[in-house]
């Protein structure tokens, strides 16, 4: 069954959009007018200086995103491990926002941090005359956006990381620390080469849910102020449903699966040097 509906869903749509890359259909296109233009569409996105000034900004997110949910995670996983008052509570809390709905979230930082909120107000506080409305700001929206998603995310990564380090065998840590290694030279020598295959898989995760952005940005933002926060999702989805270029869209989705493909790649290779299974 689930090969069924991944055929049916995802196999059967995926091959749709490249074969539409090819050619020239706009949203109605009859078919005696589509024609094959090869590349023409992957040149034209090349050339365009709005879609590559998304892909950058789609750059842009994942370098915050990843190092920030993936340090964020494992700290808070290693804070959580034991020895915290109300751990499980404190566990419950933090995994809440993952499964919380995009568009509640949304709401309530709108308020948090819309002009007269209480992060206005505390901003005001500490001494700034005209704080900056963090989603309404050129220069400060896409960060905010970001912090954001790994507020609403990190929970997924903390509990993957909290299953990892119950498999850590105590008898190395208390070995390292008869050998008088500090707390963060077990966790170091230790912790970390142990959880090296969840580090792994969390990377390449949290890699594609960087470029899985379209839900959160759509919600706090519109892609906006201006272009500041149009990424490459919301780019491919105005170029096919608002522009109705509906295979230059797809060329578009063909070069992010491209990116994410050679990302892959290096990264499997890559990984025989640090994982340790």
């Amino acid at each position: 069954p689930y090969m069924l509906a991944y055929v049916v869903f995802t196999g059967i749509p995926f091959l749709i959009a490249f074969g539409l890359s090819f050619v020239n259909v706009k949203f109605i296109t009859k078919l005696d007018n589509i024609k094959f233009v090869g590349l023409d569409n992957f040149i034209r996105f090349f050339k365009s200086p709005e879609a590559l000034a998304a892909l950058w900004r789609t750059f842009e997110y994942s370098l915050i995103y990843v190092p920030l949910i993936m340090v964020l995670g494992f700290v808070l996983a290693v804070l959580l491990n034991k020895g915290v008052f109300m751990k499980k509570s404190i566990r419950a809390m933090t995994f809440l926002p993952y499964v919380s709905n995009m568009v509640a979230v949304a709401v309530i930082f709108k308020l948090l941090l819309g002009q007269g909120g209480p992060i206005y107000g505390i901003m005001q506080s500490l001494g700034m005359q005209e704080p900056p409305l963090l989603l309404l700001d050129q220069t400060w929206a896409l960060p905010t956006v970001v912090v954001i998603s790994v507020w609403k995310g990190v929970g997924l990564n903390m509990i993957t990381y909290l299953a990892a380090l119950q498999d850590v065998p105590a008898e190395l840590l208390e070995a390292a620390q008869l050998d008088g290694a500090n707390k963060w030279q077990q966790i170091k020598n230790v912790v970390i080469p142990k959880v090296s295959p969840t580090t792994f898989f969390l990377l390449i995760s949290s890699i594609l849910t960087s470029l899985q952005n379209f839900t959160v940005i759509q919600a706090l933002t519109g892609g906006g102020p201006g272009q500041a926060t149009t990424v490459m999702s919301v780019n491919i989805v105005r170029t096919a449903f608002t522009k109705y270029e509906t295979s230059f869209a797809s060329a578009q989705a063909m070069i992010i699966f491209a990116i994410v493909m050679i990302i892959t790649l290096i990264q499997w290779r890559g990984q025989k040097k640090w994982v340790n299974y």
